[in-house]
């Protein structure tokens, strides 16, 4: 589950009914990327659901409860690591936000986890944190999510790329793209993006099967 999924499931627990259009307006997202994050909860077997209509929108089932069941102590401890090594790699905090919701789960066990991702998890990857909440950024999360190319421009190099994924090295965080060919981007290096409209299907080999070829071509 993506943690936007997350806080819209939270979300929907709080409101119990809402629009499309009223969670790409609050998520900052478009109703088509909405409409897949519903199917992925429904898929999960949470009990949200779709009514077309003069009343029609996106429902809660009203006796629903975010459970201590969800999560299991090792999902929580994941999420709490994962969360640490996000907050020392980034400007933003992150952490504190996302815990003090978990929190409502199992709060004693989640102060432990949070002492212990801070006391014995400690990252030494790149030498500047990175901001997640730059515009590049805000360009890419977004095709990831609808699958649509992006136009970058590279240390002077323009190149239209489906975008794939992020790549964390120790020379800084790269995103992992196709143009004609596979290839490494530095996020630091862009200095235009645009959006497109041409969309693309994600089928592309993922970073782990390709990462000799591309370290050959560096």
């Amino acid at each position: 589950m993506k943690s936007r999924q997350l806080e819209i499931l939270l979300y929907l627990l709080k409101t119990k009914k809402t629009t499309h259009r009223e969670l790409a307006e609050t998520f900052e997202v478009s109703v088509k990327t909405i409409q897949r994050d519903i199917d992925r909860l429904s898929v999960q077997g949470i009990p949200v659901y779709t009514k077309q209509g003069n009343d029609g929108g996106i429902y809660m089932e009203p006796s629903y409860k975010l459970s201590r069941s969800f999560f299991t102590k090792e999902d929580l401890q994941t999420v709490i690591f994962a969360l640490s090594l996000f907050d020392q790699i980034s400007h933003e905090d992150k952490m504190t936000s996302i815990l003090s919701k978990l929190a409502l789960i199992e709060p004693d066990f989640i102060h432990l986890l949070e002492q212990d991702a801070s006391e014995y998890f400690v990252v030494d990857v790149v030498d500047e944190p990175v901001s997640m909440k730059d515009a590049v950024f805000t360009a890419i999360n977004t095709c990831f999510d609808t699958e649509q190319y992006v136009k970058l421009t590279v240390e002077g190099v323009v190149k239209t790329v489906a975008p794939i994924s992020y790549v964390l090295r120790n020379d800084g965080l790269h995103l992992y793209a196709y143009d004609d060919e596979y290839c490494l981007l530095p996020l630091a290096n862009i200095t235009e993006f645009e959006m497109l409209e041409q969309e693309f299907e994600r089928d592309f080999e993922p970073y782990h099967t390709m990462k000799s070829v591309l370290d050959i071509r560096e």
